[in-house]
């Protein structure tokens, strides 16, 4: 996952770095842990399944396999704001959203996690971003889901860049050793 910290506000975009083409078991997967990291840094996740398809628009391919994982996040987390298979321009756009979509769990709330439905798309999305909004700080890679706190740089990575993935690896170090004392 990455986070980036924009004029409009943080924004958590996973998978960025790790499944090339993820099955509906996978995507669910990420979803679940991007919504415990998006907590992890005290933010309440409220995340959009993107595609390029809306709410079922499309039946075949990366839109099922976006829909099926929603189904089942929604089914067994009915009180987590997730939704999809949805276009980036709907999930950022609430009144564009409430709008044309007025039955999604995401109605009324402002789309902070984008879970992407390929590694492709979701790199490609955040470095399109930094690369149109140089101001834009960008943070990660950050892993989710590891039993250690484990993470580590891009090869392009800046000084500051280093420093905010040692400050998230310091966190997470405290935090489990926090939670294997109990």
């Amino acid at each position: 996952m990455h986070i980036l910290n924009t004029k409009k506000g943080v924004y958590y975009i996973a998978d960025t770095l790790i499944n090339r083409h993820p099955d509906s078991d996978v995507l669910t997967d990420v979803a679940r842990l991007a919504a415990h990291s998006v907590r992890f840094f005290n933010d309440e996740p409220v995340i959009a399944m993107l595609s390029y398809s809306n709410f079922g628009a499309d039946t075949t391919g990366s839109p099922l396999r976006v829909h099926t994982a929603v189904e089942i996040l929604q089914k067994e987390n009915p009180d987590l704001a997730i939704d999809g298979e949805i276009q980036v321009n709907f999930a950022l756009d609430r009144k564009l959203r409430d709008e044309k979509f007025p039955f999604t769990r995401l109605k009324g709330k402002n789309v902070n996690t984008l879970v992407f439905p390929d590694l492709s798309s979701a790199n490609s999305g955040y470095k399109l971003l930094q690369g149109l909004s140089p101001e834009t700080e960008v943070i990660g890679p950050i892993q989710m889901g590891l039993n250690k706190p484990i993470h580590f740089t891009d090869f392009e990575a800046s000084v500051r860049d280093i420093v905010n993935v040692t400050a998230v690896a310091v966190i997470d170090a405290y935090v489990e050793k926090i939670k294997n004392k109990k």
